[in-house]
């Protein structure tokens, strides 16, 4: 192919010192710990155009700490004819001005991610913006920029005319085996950091999609789907064999929605794990409920150390309505063998789903001290555009914001008429100081200390921040 593509995570123009993750369920600047994750997608779709023959390469700009001077250097000197940029929701007006810069040097400029594939035609209403791809994008950005064909499927674009067109949707790839390993030679391969796992670390995928139907998480809703397509089991192993044997990562997430939503298939890999000796710490996402003994045993057999887990509240009847309805007793009981299994057990937590309350938050805190987990997370819930979440507070005329830059934690962006954006911040601050400042976890502070003291400190110091600020 003659067309030289760059895939572009894009800098910070304001701010490109502050580390922003685009790549995740809930893109943000690192509020309360350090976080830094790689763009598996972007890094899935720069191998799977350059299995097609075309000139690609991957520019990590956050990770890279890259200023966007040096990224329309980069652009230049390089001679890339288009450039495939990563947005999200609450960086899409910085998104944009890069992508306008961009276009300056007559660069075709194609976005992709869950905000646009929400709203293309707003995306599209900017005249530096050529097309946008909607979901996973692999197939349809191939077969778009090989033929240049504007009815290719999952593509919207401005017709010669001006119009702005939308294709309907692609089908989600069945055999997800079909696609190459991701680029990870061509991302920031050791800059990549999480608090609670062992750093260096890189992603990987067994699946792709989620069948739960939580109001919240805009992945599902708009870029994987609502259904678990797994990967064949024996492949993962190999991938996961590539990785020990061509990098030096110190831990492996599974980046799947839920990886524990087959038991059957996660039994698998775990066993190929085994069976191959791979000696590997992974961890990955789970349901709050999971108590499958004999799996777990498996996991822990193949070298899972840590899960993250999704409690969110600890009321059932916010469970219900935000259409995760855990029965709380049956979490309890899961929490408490996960620890008998000797897992570190990330939980999170959220304020402000449907029916919040100062009493709900209350009981939310207390699960948390009651289910005992390693480490937690106290957040707003986020209603990303496509979510059920933002369509039930937009009908309701709920909604103080449709600013996306105020899309991020700690922001106004929704009130309730006897709860407002600000008890939602100051609940989340003391549920934070309540959930840690206590005696029973001056042991696990004090490991933390001694056996990984710059993290600790750096962490400490963060969470001083977002505590007092």
């Amino acid at each position: 192919m003659d067309k030289k593509i760059i895939f572009l995570n894009p800098p910070f123009i304001e701010a490109h010192k502050k580390v922003f993750n685009r790549p995740i369920r809930f893109p943000t600047f690192s509020y309360a710990t350090y976080t830094l994750h790689p763009p598996l997608f972007l890094a899935y779709a720069c191998s799977y155009l350059r299995e097609k023959k075309f000139v690609v390469d991957l520019l990590d700009a956050i990770a890279g700490e890259n200023s966007l001077e040096e990224v329309l250097r980069i652009i230049e000197e390089k001679d890339f004819d288009v450039v495939v940029m990563e947005t999200s929701t609450p960086s899409f007006f910085n998104d944009l001005e890069v992508a306008k810069r961009i276009k300056e040097r007559g660069k075709k400029i194609i976005l992709v991610g869950t905000h646009v594939s929400v709203l293309p035609e707003e995306a599209l209403s900017y005249p530096w913006i050529d097309a946008i791809v909607r979901g996973e994008y692999e197939l349809s950005l191939s077969e778009y920029l090989s033929t240049d064909n504007p009815e290719t499927k999952g593509i919207g674009l401005r017709t010669p005319e001006g119009r702005i067109k939308i294709n309907p949707p692609r089908e989600p790839l069945e055999d997800l085996d079909l696609l190459p390993y991701p680029a990870r030679e061509l991302l920031n391969k050791y800059k990549y950091f999480d608090p609670i796992l062992k750093n260096p670390f890189t992603f990987i995928l067994a699946g792709r999609g989620c069948p739960y139907e939580c109001i919240f998480c805009n992945w599902p809703e708009v870029l994987t789907g609502r259904r678990y397509r797994k990967r064949n089991p024996q492949k993962v192993v190999e991938e996961l064999n590539y990785i020990k044997n061509n990098f030096n990562f110190k831990s492996i997430l599974f980046n799947d929605d839920t990886l524990t939503v087959d038991r059957i298939h996660v039994r698998e890999i775990c066993k190929g794990i085994i069976e191959k000796g791979l000696k590997l710490n992974w961890a990955c996402y789970a349901r709050a409920d999971f108590d499958d003994i004999e799996t777990l045993r498996l996991m822990r057999k193949a070298g899972c150390f840590l899960l993250k887990v999704g409690v969110e509240s600890g009321d059932e009847e916010i469970l219900k309505r935000a259409k995760k309805p855990y029965a709380l007793e049956k979490v309890k009981r899961a929490f408490s063998l996960l620890r008998s299994l000797g897992f570190h057990i990330h939980a999170t937590f959220m304020f402000g789903l449907p029916g919040e309350s100062r009493e709900t938050i209350k009981k939310t805190i207390r699960l948390a001290k009651e289910l005992k987990p390693s480490t937690v997370q106290f957040s707003i819930a986020i209603p990303y555009p496509g979510t059920e979440f933002f369509n039930f507070l937009k009908k309701n005329s709920l909604l103080y914001s449709e600013d996306w830059r105020d899309y991020m934690p700690l922001r106004r962006i929704f009130d309730y008429s006897d709860l407002s954006s600000e008890d939602l911040k100051k609940a989340v601050k003391y549920a934070y100081r309540s959930y840690y400042f206590r005696f029973p976890l001056l042991g696990f502070a004090l490991k933390r200390l001694i056996y990984k003291p710059k993290d600790f400190l750096y962490n400490l110091r963060q969470f001083i921040l977002l505590l007092f600020r």
